[in-house]
Parts: C-alpha cells; structure tokens; sequence
C-alpha cells in the first residue's frame, strides 16, 4: 500500500464494506482501524513471472517485506480501475489504459501490520499482463527499495510456506488462495 500520503482522507466503510460517507484523515483510519477501500494490481509477464517489490523502509505499512502488488489506497469517490491506473503512473511511471486491467476478485479483510494493528480494507485486485524491463520502471526507492521478476509459481510457494511467508506483506484470510485460483492460467 503506497506510501506515506500523510494529508489524505479517505472514505471510511462500514464492517459491511459499504461506503459511509464519512472522511476521515489516512492516520487516523490505520490508527484507528477503520475499514477502507484499496487497490493492487498484479503485473504478470509473458514468461508466468510476478513483478515483486521490495517495499522500502520508510513506508508506514509493513516496510522492509517483499509484495506481490503494486498497490494504494482509493481517494474518495474514485473509481478503483483510475486508482489502479494513477497507481502504477505514480508507482512505476506506467501509462495504461483501463482495458488493459483484468479485474480479478474483490475482498475484505483484516491484515495483521505493525504492533497488532490491524489494516482493516476491502480490496480490488487487479492483473495487469505486461513485459517490462525493470530499468525502465521509475520509482522512488525510498517507498520501493528493489523490483524483481520471480516465477509466480515460486512466489505462491512462498506465501503459503510457514518458513517464508513473514518476508511478504500481511495477507489476511482468503487472497493468497484467491489470488493462486485467478492466476492458474498464467503459471
């Protein structure tokens, strides 16, 4: 989840993932744990690779692990495809049109982060299928300290090993199954 958007407000939900209308600033939705939406868009290459980060050590969500998403957290009422696509502009510096996003599931869940806390989303994942040459990928490696390409059958493995998994991000509940299932045919 990108970042450190200190000043943002973000639209709060309710336990049942629907909008409240109610703004509140970004430190106080984590420090409060107040449900809100996000996106993450997986990027596939054509050889079934999962473009990984190294999220950076001053991100305020669990710096220091590997993620398989690029990921943000929705402004209110955006659109989670516009998230998606300003996401990755700001993210990687990629340019993409909505049609090249595959939505794949959407899911609420509670993520274990820092000191308990716990990163209360409903998420909208997307895939995008891209090859890309890292070199050319911009980004600030204050918030992304590494990108790597690794066989996505390799990162699955990974998540799902009890050895392993504290080295990615916190994943609650059913998106790593969720996630494995919409991604079959890219493996």
């Amino acid at each position: 989840m990108g970042g450190t958007d200190n000043n943002q407000y973000f639209e709060v939900l309710d336990e049942q993932g629907h909008k409240t209308g109610k703004l509140v600033d970004r430190n106080e939705v984590h420090a409060k744990e107040l449900w809100h939406e996000a996106i993450n868009v997986i990027i596939i290459n054509s050889q079934g690779e999962a473009l990984v980060q190294l999220r950076g050590p001053n991100v305020d969500l669990a710096p220091n692990v590997w993620d398989v998403a690029i990921g943000t957290h929705l402004r209110p009422g955006e659109d989670p495809v516009a998230a998606a696509q300003r996401c990755l502009q700001g993210e990687l510096g990629l340019t993409i049109t909505p049609e090249q996003l595959q939505h794949l599931f959407n899911l609420q869940s509670a993520n274990q982060v820092e000191q308990g806390k716990l990163h209360k989303v409903l998420g909208h994942v997307f895939l995008l299928k891209r090859d890309l040459n890292i070199a050319d990928c911009v980004f600030d490696t204050s918030r992304v300290a590494k990108l790597v390409w690794k066989p996505l059958l390799e990162v699955m493995a990974e998540v799902g090993s009890t050895e392993s998994a504290s080295q990615y991000f916190p994943r609650a509940g059913q998106y790593y199954p969720l996630l494995l299932e919409a991604l079959q045919g890219e493996m």
